[in-house]
């Protein structure tokens, strides 16, 4: 047998093992937060930028994670076998039918949380303490131009990891129940943003498994996360929206 099989990569992923995967990277993420991020700001740092350094060393440990899972997973390990692996997959019409829909729905629950948040709780920030995005002067569009890079790795590393790697792991043992697991700790992994923010996220981190889940394809989940990030820092950051 191809000792490669032989390999530590775990079948099924239960609770105790869940809360492992996604505990470590949430306490990664608060340290880069709380700890680096604010260390890059007080020596000059953009926010934004501090942002994204910070993040990226949580995000892409992520994806390195997925795809090294994926490639001692497999017996003749290739960029196309650990991409199927992973579920990454074309979407199909139905597909891109089904990702549409949960948009639709996503976009709507967050505004109807947003509004909620506005009249019980208006002292909460929809924002994390550390960063608040705001409309970007004209000197300042190299941002835009550094967030790129940021927001694929956010997106696919991710997703890879969640979705592509855990979520599968998972499914053996939640059944039915996986993406309401999954919607959990995902929501768990943003603790250090604040309240705020995780109250708003509830629509995304339990709609984007719910659909992986529905599909068996982690690629509606990258569509939807990366239509739910992208456009909105987009907007606000380009000033197309009333702050």
């Amino acid at each position: 047998m191809d000792d490669r099989q032989q390999k530590p990569v775990p079948g099924r992923i239960g609770v105790g093992l869940s809360l492992v995967l996604f505990g470590v990277p949430a306490l990664l993420l608060w340290l880069a937060t709380t700890q680096l991020l604010p260390v890059l700001v007080e020596r000059g740092w953009e926010p934004l930028l501090a942002w994204f350094a910070s993040g990226a060393l949580v995000l892409a440990p992520l994806l390195a994670a997925a795809l090294l899972g994926a490639w001692m997973a497999l017996p003749a390990p290739s960029l196309p076998a650990m991409l199927e692996h992973l579920r990454v997959r074309h979407l199909s019409g139905e597909e891109w039918r089904l990702a549409g829909l949960v948009l639709l729905f996503t976009f709507a629950a967050i505004a109807g949380l947003q509004l909620l948040n506005a009249s019980v709780w208006p002292g909460l920030p929809p924002h994390p303490s550390f960063m608040a995005v705001g409309p970007l002067e004209i000197g300042r569009y190299y941002i835009l131009a550094l967030w790129l890079p940021f927001f694929v790795l956010n997106i696919v590393g991710e997703e890879f990891w969640w979705r592509g790697f855990i979520q599968p792991r998972q499914e053996p043992v939640f059944g039915r129940s996986t993406w309401l697991v999954q919607g959990l700790l995902h929501g768990l992994f943003h603790f250090s943003f604040g309240f705020g923010v995780l109250f708003l996220l509830l629509p995304v981190v339990f709609s984007i498994p719910w659909a992986v889940q529905r599909t068996r394809n982690t690629s509606v989940g990258i569509v939807i996360h990366a239509a739910v990030n992208g456009p909105g820092f987009l907007i606000v950051t380009l000033g197309l929206m009333p702050t």
